[in-house]
C-alpha cells in the first residue's frame, strides 16, 4: 500500500515535501512461497531424473546394485533439502554408498545432485551405455519445463 501525501512546507523556498508511507505485510510470506515452490520444483525434477534413470538404463543388470544405487540431493544455500536414493530392497549397501557420495562429496551452494554410487558405474558410462547420465538430461528437461512458466 503506497500512501501519498504532502505537507506544506511554509516559506521554505524548496516548496512541498512529499510523505511516503509503504506496507511491506504480505511480502516475507509471498517470499516464503516463492521459496517453496522452488523447492518443490528442484525435488520434482530431482525424483523424476533418478526415475527415469533406473527405468532407461541400458547395461545388464547381473547384481542389480547399478540399478539400486542412482540418487539425488537438492541442495539449498549448501544444505541437503531432500536425498531420494530409492534402493531395491536387499541392496541397502548400494544405496548407502550413493547416500556417502551425495552427502560427503562436493555439492554446490545451490542445485541439484545425481550420483551413482556403485565404484563402477562411471567405467559403464564410459563405455557407452546409460547409468546416470540420461538422467542428468531428464532433470535439465524437467527443471526447464518447471520454471520458464
Amino acid at each position: 500500500m503506497w500512501n501519498y501525501g504532502t505537507e506544506n512546507r511554509g516559506n521554505d523556498s524548496k516548496g512541498e515535501k512529499m510523505k511516503v508511507e509503504v506496507d511491506f505485510s504480505g511480502l516475507d510470506e509471498f517470499l516464503e512461497d516463492a521459496e517453496n515452490e522452488i523447492k518443490q520444483g528442484m525435488i520434482e525434477a530431482a525424483h523424476a531424473g533418478v526415475d527415469y534413470s533406473k527405468e532407461t538404463g541400458d547395461y545388464q543388470n547381473h547384481t542389480h546394485n547399478l540399478r539400486s544405487a542412482p540418487g539425488s540431493a537438492v541442495v539449498i544455500n549448501g544444505e541437503i533439502v531432500d536425498m531420494y536414493v530409492p534402493a531395491e530392497p536387499g541392496h541397502e549397501d548400494a544405496k548407502s554408498k550413493t547416500e556417502n557420495l551425495l552427502i560427503y562429496g562436493k555439492r554446490p551452494q545451490n542445485g541439484i545432485i545425481i550420483a551413482d554410487g556403485m565404484e563402477y558405474a562411471s567405467y559403464v558410462e564410459s563405455k557407452g551405455r546409460k547409468v546416470i547420465s540420461q538422467g542428468a538430461l531428464h532433470i535439465v528437461t524437467e527443471a526447464g519445463k518447471k520454471f520458464s512458466k
